[in-house]
């Protein structure tokens, strides 16, 4: 296990643990008893499930009724693109290893099923389907050793992938960049979806005024350009158009959505996420 690894480990063992959380180990709501209505007591009833409030008033016993929830479908889909292989001040793919650890993590410890994929523009690993931590740990590890330079990430194709794979209705953590065309009204009706955008803030506020050297992360390709205010102004009105673009998709889809930027505590952001949700 490598030390960045263990990092992220600790950091997110002493988040989920910590303080201001109580004993509420999960990110977000997990299995256990789901009212369901109040009925006459009957002879075999379990007298532990008696509404002592509605019997005193009703002079008979009545029970509380409760449906058994089922265990969460936790996915994680980890999109593999050159695009995350960048960070000013963290590496996006490290900031997005440590958010599937939360999420992971998170699904384990509350007793429901964790899986992970790694997705470009098709499956480049899948984690199947379990309640063991080491499955987290594994995961995390492929996340911070992977190489995504020369990849791209298509998210239609992941859309459609989970579709047909996903039988179960599952909650989906779909987190990248979100550069590429998105399209999650299917998915979005069929399952509960969270999207979480991982971005730089140079990415969005650059600042060249100068020829440069670029290589572009999914070619390799090298190339000079000549960069000034007028093409950076450019730029900047339509990443905030495509952004625009893409937070009205999630919003008429169901799909919950978050940034976060590598200078942020993804920790932070993922809780406000699940606390308006």
């Amino acid at each position: 296990m490598n030390s960045k690894v263990k990092e992220i480990i600790i950091k997110t063992k002493k988040r989920l643990f910590g303080a201001n959380l109580g004993n509420n180990v999960s990110i977000f709501q997990g299995n256990g008893l789901d009212f369901s209505e109040i009925k006459e007591y009957n002879y075999g009833d379990d007298v532990k499930k008696i509404n002592w409030k509605v019997t005193a008033k009703e002079q008979k016993p009545y029970i509380n009724v409760f449906n058994e929830e089922r265990e969460l479908n936790i996915v994680l889909c980890f999109m593999v693109s050159g695009n995350i292989y960048f960070g000013s001040v963290r590496q996006k793919q490290e900031v997005m290893a440590e958010i599937a650890t939360i999420i992971g993590y998170s699904a384990v410890k509350n007793s429901d099923k964790f899986s992970s994929i790694f997705f470009s523009d098709k499956e480049e690993k899948l984690f199947s389907p379990s309640k063991s931590i080491n499955s987290v740990y594994s995961m995390l590890e492929h996340a911070i050793e992977l190489n995504p330079l020369q990849k791209e990430a298509n998210y239609k194709e992941l859309s459609d992938y989970l579709l047909n794979r996903l039988k179960q209705k599952s909650i989906i953590f779909i987190v990248g960049d979100f550069y590429e065309e998105i399209d999650f009204k299917y998915l979005g009706a069929k399952h509960e979806v969270y999207a979480i955008n991982v971005r730089d803030k140079f990415e969005e506020e650059p600042k060249f005024d100068s020829e440069v050297s670029l290589i572009d992360p999914k070619s390799l390709k090298d190339e000079q350009l000549f960069i000034d205010s007028s093409t950076l102004k450019s730029y900047k009105e339509e990443l905030k158009k495509q952004d625009k673009k893409l937070q009205e998709h999630f919003i008429k889809s169901g799909v919950g959505f978050a940034k976060v930027y590598t200078n942020e505590e993804p920790f932070v952001k993922l809780a406000t996420l699940f606390r308006s949700r």
